[in-house]
């Protein structure tokens, strides 16, 4: 083998560790990159979530704080009937009272 030939060998070689040395640093950079992207990504999508929960909450507060407004209004109408048909009954109640006591000595 000529000098000239190891030369080049030797030429090809440094190219080629050159070369790997080159992809290991693009593997590492990519890998990297691609571990702070998910990481990115996951915190993301932890805060969008969280957003998401605190509208659901707000949401069902607002749902239940209408129903209870509702609830109550409809247990007010009721306790207002009941009571209305309460005195009427006890109106009732003492005029036929009233009306027993007159008939039985009022007209004595």
């Amino acid at each position: 083998m000529s000098l000239k030939t190891i030369d080049e060998v030797k030429r090809i070689e440094r190219q080629a560790e050159e070369l790997e040395r080159d992809y290991e640093e693009k593997l590492q950079k990519m890998k990297q990159e691609t571990k702070e992207t998910i990481a990115e990504m996951e915190e993301k999508v932890e805060s969008e979530l969280e957003a998401f929960k605190k509208k659901e909450s707000a949401t069902k507060d607002e749902k239940l704080k209408a129903l209870k407004t509702s609830y109550q209004e409809q247990l007010e109408k009721e306790l207002n009937h009941l009571e209305t048909n309460f005195t009427d009954k006890s109106d009732q109640l003492v005029n036929a009272v009233i009306e027993e006591v007159m008939r039985k000595y009022g007209n004595s």
